[in-house]
């Protein structure tokens, strides 16, 4: 954030002076993954607020001095509202000691990212999947560990990224697609500068080999000499290649990226943000065809992390550079494909080309963001309203994003009006959530959200087009047994004719973390929304980019803040799902949290609990009505239908029954929530992780052991924080009525001809527990 003369005058004439040396001496070995830290960060939010400074300066929403913002969020950081990571940047250049402008710029940065004065109680709107975006924008990683450098526990985190995304891209990357040079590279469709360009690059050819290439291709020459080749012929490009070299300019992510685009500053600055990066690359000094699989992961971590910061970009241009060998790469919500390897010596044209399209992009072939207008410092959409006319909405707040690539990259803003309007990328097959929720309107259901709004935008097959795909790129796999037990086993791989694997098929190919691709950014549960797209038949997924702007707003219910509210807003969700399958004939399929509201009766129909997301959704009698795939998302799904029995009903009224255990057992230990009492101390190694470890049959057969029995009930239950001990009853009573006797055992069957005779009395136990509170 650049200052104004203003600003750097009233920094100057109030020095911090010596203020913040205990905070510096305390917060030296700062881990942003360790909650010790949280006094620490609380006593420098304490400092910077009572300096002299911070009472001069205005804070950037224009409304309050700066030292009463940073009271705000020390107060709401102490309250939990804020994670560690977001204050990283601020601890970073104050252990640096680097000067109080630079400080300061920080400061204010913060406070402009997180806005700590929140909207009224009745304007909150819902956090679909949890993780806010107001946080701290990602950094780009310090390090790939490939020295061994890192701990152990650097190691294991590394490995849980690289099975997660393995997962996403393993049956949907393609490599050496033709027509790619054509469509992304071809230099008759470029102005005559870049074609100058071009000619003048290729003069540093000799015909054999890229003269003053190093012969030692390490990072720091290599970089030299791409910064040579910059300099000389490509100045005024609009995009410029940067690096990371040293672990000062990162702190989010463990890996290294050596190499990126981005617009130039006004500043030069050692802090780079995935938010601003327009190509990633990566370079090694080594090509070695077995390791395409580790490279090609190490690339995608870092595309993540573009995705995860710019959230409606449409797709991602990558390479990779090993000694000569360079392989060029799109990432889209799809999946990668590639230009196919190639060494830049004998064929030097390709290089140049690359070189001149990645500083020469404009922002449509780079695959930014061009549905959303930024105007006045807001942003801005225009959709189609109910009735079909263009209506224009300012997008104030942005909730959540996913995380994933190969994923749906659900991205949730609130509007100036208090609706929520959610970016996705939908399967492209019917029913959609549109016709999903004007159909569940038209019969009457109550306790769904209604359209506001609408748009289409774009699609994979429309941005895919005239490209010609061979079959999936085949890596090579360990048993399924030997990966589950070794994530740290990633082998060599090849290409087959044969696309296939032997693997079992995941539930999802837009999952949860450690087994499936999460959109949660909180590694600690796993839980993520997903989006059962696994390419079948079809080479890759056809997905639409669209907006739809649904009403009322919520908070999801882990943000429940009482033990009568979660009760309640669950108890409603379930009457909206027996309104949504009796009156409007169609069956949910995906019940979890990210999809139960909290809503305020009054502008809810009455409902204190409502339903959102119908993406998997589909009609009762249709197609996708039976047991072609496990549908929902992980930790609460069924056990017969993570064995890909026929989905039905009770099957997302178990589903209830996990999100309420899951609730009890996990969310209720949120110090914000004031449930757990003094000494009581959650337990580290939770039962609940073992609800997204694993195959599905191994999660079905722990799901079932756990519901046989009472003791195993109880072993759940004694996860609660005692506060939730009269939520116990309910539970026992609920295992009862869903999963009624059958011969020695359970049964996880749907016995039930008149759903009614299940939904009145798991509602009736839910109307006796909240009575008792």
């Amino acid at each position: 954030m650049t200052l104004t003369s203003e600003q750097i005058t009233i920094i100057e004439q109030n020095p911090l002076k010596n203020a913040l040396d205990q905070s510096r001496a305390k917060l030296r070995d700062f881990d942003p993954s360790d909650d010790s830290w949280c006094s620490g960060v609380a006593e420098l939010l304490d400092v910077m607020s009572l300096s002299f400074a911070s009472d001069l300066l205005v804070a950037p929403n224009g409304k309050n001095y700066l030292g009463l913002e940073l009271f705000s969020i020390r107060r709401h950081f102490l309250q939990g509202l804020f994670e560690l990571v977001e204050f990283q940047a601020l601890v970073q250049s104050v252990v640096a000691n680097v000067s109080d402008i630079h400080i300061w710029e920080a400061v204010l940065e913060l406070v402009a990212e997180i806005n700590p004065s929140p909207p009224s109680p009745s304007n909150v709107a819902p956090t679909f999947r949890g993780t806010p975006i107001e946080s701290r924008p990602h950094r780009l990683p310090d390090s790939d560990g490939s020295d061994g450098s890192h701990e152990s526990d650097d190691s294991e985190w590394r490995d849980n990224v690289k099975e997660e995304l393995f997962r996403e891209i393993k049956k949907c990357t393609f490599r050496k697609v033709g027509g790619f040079w054509d469509k992304f590279f071809d230099p008759k469709s470029w102005h005559k500068e870049q074609n100058a360009m071009l000619e003048r690059i290729l003069t540093a050819h000799d015909g054999k080999k890229w003269t003053n290439f190093p012969t030692d291709p390490d990072d720091e020459p290599v970089w030299d000499w791409l910064r040579s080749l910059e300099e000389e012929f490509s100045e005024d490009a609009p995009n410029k290649f940067h690096t990371t070299g040293t672990a000062s300019q990162v702190k989010k992510r463990k890996g290294q990226m050596n190499l990126f685009l981005r617009k130039p500053t006004a500043k030069a600055t050692d802090v780079f943000l995935y938010k601003h990066v327009l190509v990633v690359g990566v370079q090694k000094d080594a090509y070695k065809k077995c390791m395409m699989q580790t490279n090609l992961l190490r690339l995608a971590r870092h595309v993540r992390g573009v995705f995860t910061d710019q959230p409606t970009r449409r797709f991602v241009h990558a390479f990779s550079l090993y000694a000569s060998k360079m392989e060029l790469w799109v990432f889209d919500r799809s999946g990668p494909y590639s230009s196919g390897i190639f060494d830049i010596h004998d064929e030097p044209d390709k290089f140049a080309r690359a070189l001149v399209g990645y500083t020469t992009m404009d922002d449509d072939a780079l695959g930014l963001d061009t549905v959303i207008e930024r105007q006045d410092g807001h942003r801005h959409i225009t959709l189609d309203d109910a009735s079909g006319k263009e209506t224009r909405l300012r997008l104030d707040k942005a909730m959540n994003r996913c995380r994933a690539i190969v994923s749906r990259g659900t991205t949730c803003y609130e509007t100036q009006y208090g609706h929520v309007a959610k970016f996705q990328w939908a399967l492209d097959q019917p029913p959609l959530e549109l016709e999903q929720l004007k159909l569940a309107e038209t019969m009457g259901v109550e306790g769904v959200v209604r359209v506001v709004a609408h748009r289409r935008f774009t699609s994979i097959a429309e941005m895919r087009e005239g490209l010609q795909f061979p079959k999936a790129y085949r890596f090579r796999l360990p048993s399924e047994d030997e990966r589950l037990s070794d994530m740290r086993g990633f082998s060599c791989s090849s290409h087959t004719p044969d696309g296939s694997s032997g693997s079992k098929k995941p539930a999802s190919a837009d999952q949860e973390s450690n087994l499936e691709n999460g959109c949660n950014d909180d590694p600690s549960n796993g839980e993520a929304k997903p989006g059962l797209d696994t390419p079948g038949e079809k080479l890759w997924e056809n997905k639409m980019f669209s907006c739809l702007v649904i009403s009322p707003a919520g908070r999801e219910i882990s943000d429940f803040r009482s033990i009568k509210e979660l009760l309640e807003c669950e108890r409603d969700a379930i009457r909206a799902h027996r309104s949504l399958y009796v009156e409007g004939k169609i069956l949910h399929r995906d019940i979890s949290p990210h999809n139960i509201i909290i809503t305020r009766p009054a502008t809810a129909n009455g409902f204190k609990g409502m339903l959102i997301d119908l993406d998997m959704a589909c009609t009762r009698g249709s197609d996708q009505d039976g047991p072609s795939h496990a549908v929902g998302t992980l930790p609460y799904m069924a056990v017969e239908v993570l064995l890909k029995i026929d989905h039905t009903y009770r099957h997302d009224v178990e589903s209830f029954f996990y999100v309420l255990l899951r609730m009890c057992g996990r969310e209720a230990w949120d110090p914000v929530k004031g449930l757990a009492v003094e000494g009581e101390k959650q337990r580290k190694k939770s039962r609940f992780r073992k609800w997204h470890v694993g195959t599905l049959q191994d999660i079905a057969e722990l799901k079932q052991g756990q519901m046989v029995a009472p003791e195993t009930l109880d072993n759940l239950m004694s996860e609660f924080p005692k506060a939730l001990e009269v939520v116990k009853p309910l539970c026992e009573e609920l295992r009862e009525i869903i999963f009624p006797p059958k011969g020695k055992g359970k049964s996880y069957g749907t016995l039930w001809n008149n759903p009614d005779d299940l939904y009145d009395p798991i509602i009736a136990a839910f109307d006796e527990a909240i009575s008792m509170l």
